[in-house]
């Protein structure tokens, strides 16, 4: 039987503030074509992220040009 391999999480900090764990073998495409990783939120929500400039980093929805067709529908109150 293969063996799963267990995601090694490391802790960065986002340029907005926010602290996230990523694994950073976990590489995919955005449908814009950017290079993103989906990092866990201490909210244990998923979210986008990318490399911005020198060793920066930021959620890709800051530069995605479809990231308002991700966006959750919101109730109107």
């Amino acid at each position: 039987m293969d063996k799963i391999k267990k995601p090694r999480l490391q802790e960065i900090k986002l340029k907005c503030g926010i602290t996230v764990a990523i694994d950073f073998a976990n590489k995919k495409k955005c449908r814009c074509g950017a290079e993103i990783m989906f990092a866990l939120t201490k909210n244990n929500k998923f979210i986008p992220v990318e490399l911005v400039g020198n060793a920066e980093w930021d959620t890709h929805f800051a530069t995605c040009p479809f990231a308002k067709k991700f966006k959750k529908n919101e109730k109107s109150a």
